[in-house]
């Protein structure tokens, strides 16, 4: 008897599965899965399983077109950029210290969800949008409260976005002796960070 496969977290109705958008969704991804591992060397493989969640190993396996060749190309030619864009987002997160609810955030600084969302709105703490929910990452707190600073490069980066603005905050800065924006917050020194903000703030996201 053929079983249907589902991935952890993906539970398929057994008599929708066959005509239900999950099924046809989890065919494609699968086939186009099986063409990408069959191609892959083991080295790139070896390397994606070193990533420490499942979407991370698939994101870094495929975002080296030059170790699986034409496998991704052919699919479509915007799958390593797109992949390399998750792969990096990942690591942000990472680096970040990981990411806080809105309910978490508020317990963290002694206020309500509500206010801790009212402070998103108002540009005074960073938010990264996941899925419907907003997310907080850690590092720019301290002590329970929002580095100083930290509004400064919300609304500097407010037209190219929340990713363009924790892009910014994690990457070491020669203008500021090698260290982060977020380094430099945690040194007191805002308006260095708030000179760095208004000179490279159109320089977007990659």
């Amino acid at each position: 008897m053929t079983r249907s496969y589902a991935p952890p977290g993906l539970v398929l109705n057994s008599q929708a599965a066959p005509h239900s958008i999950q099924a046809a969704f989890l065919r494609r991804a699968m086939t186009a899965l099986e063409k990408i591992t069959a191609a892959a060397s083991p080295q790139a493989l070896t390397e994606a399983l070193a990533a420490p969640t499942g979407v991370g190993a698939l994101a870094q396996l495929l975002s080296h077109s030059e170790f699986i060749g034409d496998a991704v190309a052919d699919l479509d030619p915007l799958v390593p950029a797109l992949a390399r864009n998750v792969e990096h987002r990942r690591q942000l997160l990472e680096r970040a210290g990981g990411v806080l609810s809105a309910e978490q955030a508020g317990k963290l600084a002694g206020i309500s969800r509500q206010a801790i969302d009212k402070r998103r709105r108002n540009g005074a703490i960073l938010a990264i949008r996941e899925g419907s929910d907003w997310k907080y990452p850690v590092r720019q707190f301290r002590d329970g409260e929002v580095l100083a600073g930290i509004a400064d490069i919300v609304s500097g980066f407010e037209t190219q976005g929340p990713w363009a603005a924790l892009d910014f905050l994690l990457a070491p800065d020669g203008v500021l002796g090698g260290r982060s924006p977020l380094e430099a917050l945690q040194r007191g020194e805002r308006e260095a960070v708030a000179r760095l903000v208004r000179a490279s703030a159109g320089d977007g996201f990659a």
